[in-house]
């Protein structure tokens, strides 16, 4: 980039000197150019995207401008206990729920992999603000609240670091987009041009990407919920490990019995097989017993 822009900027003075000698017309943007310092707007391009003090420059104007706005993700985790029989109910109520007041549904799973335990469930979405206190009232009447947690990340700096990052690269580009379009560039010095403009729209995309990632984060609330079955007095009693520890003694018998079942009948087809060899060799050694006798 550092090295086209004195050959730009000689061949824009030298077209310019070209069209005044010839006495023809001139156009406009060539004339404006040419009134300028010839290099300083094409040093001012190259410029603009390394050097960070520009940035700086825009996020200060960003940050006066935006005194009274802070960037905010906040974050909401619940944990609701239903009975045993309640859990997907629950967690279908809070589904139904989230979906009228325009949530943004992030995971929803319900768990039900052990019939002998009651199924789990969990819903994750992000909450218009101005729907939050209703939703999250809604939620606490559908069984016992475990836990209300919040939690709230001041994303100001990187919201507004983004934003002018943004501002800097799109004017960069826009100079950029004036420079292919100026008359009697050469095509080496348009093609560094070019070169320069895919790697800068590229930037812009992510710095897009990300900046749409914070404005999910900051402009809606995240709630995190997950649906239990409330603790029995049994299963939260002091007889709770000897329980535990019947059932576990009950699936190592049955799997040892499932393992020898499977040597047993793995095993089958050889001992036939042994057993016939075996029967024939006794026959042929009586059999030659016999002869000698």
């Amino acid at each position: 980039m550092r090295r086209f822009v004195p050959v730009l900027t000689l061949s824009l003075v030298v077209s310019t000197l070209a069209a005044c000698g010839r006495g023809g017309p001139m156009s406009a943007e060539t004339a404006v150019l040419a009134q300028a310092p010839a290099a300083a707007p094409v040093a001012e391009f190259a410029k603009r995207r390394a050097a960070p003090e520009q940035v700086q420059a825009e996020r200060a104007a960003a940050d006066g401008a935006s005194e009274a706005r802070r960037y905010v993700a906040v974050r909401h985790t619940l944990q609701i206990f239903t009975s045993a029989e309640g859990v997907e109910a629950a967690w279908r109520e809070a589904t139904e729920a989230c979906a009228a007041a325009g949530c943004e549904v992030l995971n929803a799973e319900l768990e039900r992999n052990d019939e002998r335990r009651p199924a789990t469930a969990t819903l994750e979405a992000r909450v218009p603000p101005q729907q939050l206190d209703a939703f999250l009232k809604r939620l606490g009447g559908l069984g016992r609240t475990g836990l209300n947690a919040r939690t709230a990340e001041d994303k100001t700096d990187t919201v507004l670091d983004t934003e002018a990052r943004l501002k800097n690269q799109t004017a960069f580009r826009d100079h950029l987009r004036v420079l292919m379009s100026t008359p009697g560039a050469k095509l080496k010095d348009l093609i560094e041009v070019e070169r320069e403009l895919v790697q800068v729209q590229s930037e812009l995309d992510s710095l897009a990407a990300q900046r749409k990632v914070l404005a999910n984060e900051t402009d809606k609330v995240q709630v995190s919920i997950s649906f239990r079955a409330q603790p029995s007095v049994l299963e939260a009693g002091m007889w709770e490990p000897v329980t535990d520890a019947l059932r576990s003694a009950g699936h190592v018998v049955a799997t040892s019995i499932g393992v020898l079942i499977t040597a047993v009948v793995g095993l089958l087809p050889w001992v036939v097989a042994l057993g016939f060899a075996g029967w024939g060799v006794r026959a042929l050694w009586r059999r030659r017993a016999r002869r000698r006798g």
